[in-house]
């Protein structure tokens, strides 16, 4: 039994969408604009450009593979290599459950500080079994509850976008000089900002529940990419004139500080708004995960009993509850924040590996042509894959230097663990096969 198609561009595109805008930009704006200053806004712009080289790799490589292995099919297809390819779905599949708890940790903190609860483990752990009750109901279900978020997460910026503009047209605020900033900090925050964008690639592993796939996700991941980026900069001038960066920079919900300069009594109504951002993005992490866990079960990566669909909601219903489980045992870690940063690391060597995967391909000749193909090509050479690829490997190193090359850091000794695990897996799996 397959899944159903159930889903058509407006829900994609606003999956999309949703799992950018996610918790990224009511969290990080204050921490770029602690680094950026005036210049947040290039720091959004330049992030954008990164997103969009590696978005467009995505958008080619999914009108040609709809299944939900998504990069575990790009890396195979492109490498002839399969433990390259295991190595990366396991990357993308890691990554996804431990930010699912991450965030969960995040919504808890929000929610209990709402209602004034004193466990928020308690929280986090209700929320991802909550959500993977959703989850487990349907597509339909998850896409309209999906739907109504991310509209109110849209609006939310939308209400700091033009409150910010209207007052500043009437007077209240004074414009900052918009130029005036430190280029070495808006090159720093363009790297930070760049974390606001990963979930464009999310859309890949949904190829089997959506309505022409070939055509629709291209379609989404593009217009997610260029709604988020318009939202972003426009977030990023109205936060920057309406809050001096210094005191953006040090809220802990520079959201809510932003809307209580134009109204106070708007402070609430974004903090209940990026609750509902905070709870969506674990919905749609839940979803995403289960669907590459089934994907991967469909190629043998896993146990194909995870590939099991349920004949009433049409969901891989054991890969949800699977996902869903891993998820509340790595919220029980306090160190979760600290273990999630590597998440990170794996999401561009994944990226890093996707954009490779376009350029590999567009030179074979066994494989079948993508619907979509990514412009700007010198002959069949694809520009901006090449772009991504030098992105992404730079982020890379970004992300190792953090570290300080220490082997206790979790980016390198996880990273390590992960990759001996796979080797073992992938020599029994040869073995037993």
């Amino acid at each position: 039994m397959r899944l159903r198609r159930e889903l058509g561009l407006f829900e994609t595109t606003l999956y999309g969408v949703g799992m950018i805008v996610g918790a990224g930009i009511y969290v990080l704006i204050g921490k770029i604009a602690g680094l950026a200053g005036n210049g947040i806004w290039m720091s959004f712009a330049l992030s954008s450009l990164l997103a969009i080289f590696t978005g467009l790799s995505y958008a080619e490589l999914v009108s040609r593979f709809t299944r939900d292995s998504a990069e575990y099919d790009y890396v195979k297809a492109s490498t002839k290599n399969n433990f390259l390819a295991i190595l990366v779905g396991w990357f993308m599949l890691a990554s996804l459950i431990i930010s699912g708890s991450t965030v969960a940790l995040g919504f808890a903190g929000y929610l209990s500080a709402l209602i004034n609860f004193s466990s928020p483990l308690f929280l986090a752990i209700f929320a991802i079994l909550l959500f993977t009750w959703i989850n487990f109901r349907g597509i339909r279900l998850s896409a309209n509850i999906n739907n109504f978020s991310t509209l109110l997460e849209v609006c939310g910026l939308l209400l700091i976008i033009f409150g910010v503009g209207f007052f500043t047209l009437s007077g209240k605020f004074t414009p900052p000089n918009y130029l005036d900033f430190p280029i070495e900090g808006v090159l720093s925050g363009a790297i930070l900002a760049f974390f606001a964008y990963i979930g464009f690639g999310s859309l890949a592993k949904m190829g089997e529940e959506t309505k022409n796939p070939e055509k629709t996700i291209p379609r989404a991941i593009i217009l997610s990419v260029v709604i988020t980026t318009l939202l972003y900069i426009g977030v990023a001038f109205s936060a920057i004139t309406a809050v001096n960066p210094e005191e953006l920079s040090i809220s802990q919900e520079p959201a809510a500080t932003i809307a209580e300069k134009i109204n106070p009594n708007l402070r609430l109504l974004l903090s209940v708004i990026a609750l509902f951002s905070t709870g969506n993005t674990i919905l749609l992490i839940l979803i995403t995960s289960s669907r590459l866990l089934y994907g991967l079960a469909n190629q043998h990566v896993f146990p194909s009993f995870l590939a099991k669909v349920h004949a009433k909601t049409g969901t891989p219903y054991l890969a949800v509850f699977i996902s869903g489980f891993i998820a509340v045992l790595l919220s029980l870690f306090k160190e979760i924040r600290i273990v999630a940063e590597v998440t990170n690391l794996w999401t561009f060597i994944c990226y890093a590996f996707v954009n490779l995967s376009v350029i590999l391909l567009r030179y074979s000749k066994t494989e079948k042509l993508s619907v979509f193909r990514a412009p700007m090509n010198i002959g069949n050479f694809p520009v901006f894959a090449l772009f991504g690829l030098i992105a992404s490997l730079g982020m890379i190193g970004y992300a190792i230097k953090m570290t300080n090359f220490n082997p206790a850091h979790p980016s390198i000794w996880l990273t390590s663990l992960l990759i001996f695990l796979i080797g073992i897996y992938y020599l029994g799996s040869k073995k037993f096969k």
